[in-house]
């Protein structure tokens, strides 16, 4: 599997959760804004390369926010390639180039066979040596919009819930795209989507407290 030129993802599911790819960025000016949301990719299917993986994530990744964005419980932000249709549609319908690439949303880890409804925080999920827990789902900002060149699409994340999820790295190590991420459930009160619903009706009421 890869990403291509066209936004599209091809090649066959083993039909097990694994990972395709990761991503890393530095922080850079996007607009007037300091961000590290444009990724690299820098190891692939096609090109396993290792990367270490630290208590505050992958080596050679930056974080512009370490208080919002980041911090060890934001370590790493994986994100479900089956979501790419639905961007790159999104993208199409505004007149944008439909071309997807890995980290395209900000993403340090493109992952297939998992869903933010099929994963809760608390898990624990095993990626050969290292071992990270899911702890809350991503809630974008205006820097997601720019990142996806149109002014809606924080708005469509949270309202699709292809929000993927942070975790922190509770084992670092070695890692390379192609190994299989074996789930461990936590208490599993709330899943992902879930968390992120919730998240949603408190911001409205934030918004809206009448």
């Amino acid at each position: 599997m890869k990403g291509d030129a066209d936004g599209g993802v091809t090649g066959s599911k083993t039909g097990q959760a694994r990972l395709l790819a990761l991503s890393t960025g530095r922080v850079a000016m996007l607009r007037h804004l300091r961000s590290a949301l444009r990724k690299t990719a820098v190891s692939t299917l096609e090109d396993p390369r290792a990367v270490t993986v630290h208590p505050w994530g992958l080596e050679g990744d930056e974080q512009a926010e370490t208080g919002i964005h980041g911090g060890r419980d934001k370590a790493v932000y994986m994100a479900p390639v089956e979501h790419w249709p639905f961007w790159s549609a999104q993208r199409t319908q505004r007149g944008l180039p439909a071309g997807l690439s890995w980290g395209c949303v900000g993403e340090n880890m493109s992952v297939e066979g998992i869903l933010e409804h099929e994963v809760y925080p608390g898990d624990r999920l095993e990626l050969g040596e290292v071992v990270l827990e899911v702890t809350e789902p991503r809630i974008p900002c205006l820097k997601f919009n720019f990142g996806m060149g149109y002014a809606q699409a924080s708005r469509d994340m949270l309202q699709s819930s292809r929000s993927g999820w942070y975790c922190a790295v509770l084992r670092g190590g070695i890692l390379r795209a192609g190994v299989t991420i074996v789930v461990r459930p936590g208490r599993r009160l709330v899943s992902v989507a879930g968390a992120l619903t919730m998240r949603q009706g408190t911001l409205q009421r934030q918004r809206d407290p009448g």
